[in-house]
Order: structure tokens, then sequence, then C-alpha cells
């Protein structure tokens, strides 16, 4: 985490090395990011550098968990204006929508996921962090209905209608389709996933 030395800066200095961070990560897999590169565009001396972060790595993560942080945020506020998992999942799709079209995010993405398979400990930490976040979302909804009962399941569950609001953005770039019928487009499919395929007999 980034040294108090970083936290004492003026936001507008701190978000101009955050800024020079975040696109050296988004241009290039960690592997091949560049202190150097980071220095040069954020106009401050590499000494400077090592007061503010460890390493290289020591930044990375610090924006890797900012932005898994914010994430979770969301969905956290999302949870908060619903208790039907359905509707979350329909009411949070601008935002993932959005996120997913932003094509420096989705880059940085992309770099982070073709990443952090290097760092075990790292990809523990985001996992426990990540389903910590679902089973709090999990928690604010009324699951009474669900068959499913499993925690394991419930997650699964979470797990399978954001996947599919992922193929439903994906899709309704290549098909050029507009924010609204791409949402219009994942509402069908919630529809398919709450009520199922087969008619009552």
């Amino acid at each position: 985490m980034p040294r108090d030395t970083f936290h004492n800066l003026t936001k507008e200095k701190r978000e101009k090395i955050i800024k020079a961070a975040r696109d050296e990560f988004t241009e290039h897999e960690f592997v091949k990011c560049r202190v150097s590169n980071i220095i040069k565009n954020a106009g401050i001396p590499r000494g400077s550098f090592y007061q503010y972060f460890e390493d290289l790595e020591d930044l990375y993560f610090y924006l890797i968990e900012d932005l898994f942080n914010s994430i979770h945020g969301a969905g956290e506020r999302y949870a908060s204006q619903t208790n039907d998992i359905f509707e979350f999942s329909y009411i949070s799709f601008d935002y993932d929508y959005s996120a997913f079209i932003n094509d420096k995010r989705h880059r940085f993405m992309m770099n982070v996921l073709k990443s952090l398979s290097q760092y075990e400990e790292h990809v523990n930490r985001f996992q426990k962090q990540r389903l910590e976040y679902i089973s709090s979302v999990l928690n604010q909804m009324d699951l009474t209905n669900i068959k499913y009962k499993e925690e394991a399941d419930l997650i699964k569950m979470y797990q399978f209608i954001q996947d599919t609001k992922r193929v439903v953005i994906r899709k309704s770039m290549i098909d050029n389709l507009t924010p609204e019928q791409a949402k219009e487009e994942f509402k069908w499919y919630v529809d398919i996933l709450k009520n199922g395929l087969l008619e009552e007999v």
C-alpha cells in the first residue's frame, strides 16, 4: 500500500500519479510496465516514486484494490435499492454496461486478469473479497423463492446472472444495439432465468 508521503500529497498530484500509472498498466501487461514511463508522464523524480511506493508491484495492486473497491461499492449501492436479485441485476446493468464499453478500463481489466495469475497470494485475497462482496449482496436479497438454498449454489447463481449480463453486453456491441436496446435484451434473459423455459402443466 502507498506510504504516508503519497497520501500527504495534494489531491491533484496524487491523481496525476495515479493517471500515469493507470495509463501504463492499461497499455502493457504488468511484466512489461516500467517505473520510468510512469515518472515521466507524472512529472516526478524517480526518487520521489520510491518515497510514495515500495515498488511497482505496490502501486499496481493498490490500483487493482481501488478498482475492485469501486466496483463492489457500486454493487452495494444497487443492492440497497431492492431485495430482488433479478431486479438488482437489471438496475445495475447501466453501470456494468458503461464499465464494459469503456475501452481503457476494459483493457486495464484484461491486463489485470492476465497478470494476476502469477501472484497467488493476491489472487486468493481478491477472490476472498469477491466472495465476501457477493455474500453481502445476497444477504440483502429476499431469496425465499429461490429453489437453491446452499450458499455455494446461490453464489453460482449470482455469477451466472453476471456472466449472462456480460454475454449480452458483448453481443449488443457486435449487433450495434443502443444501450437501451441492450438493457431490454438483458431483461429478456433475466425473465428466462427467473421464470424458466418450461410451461407449467
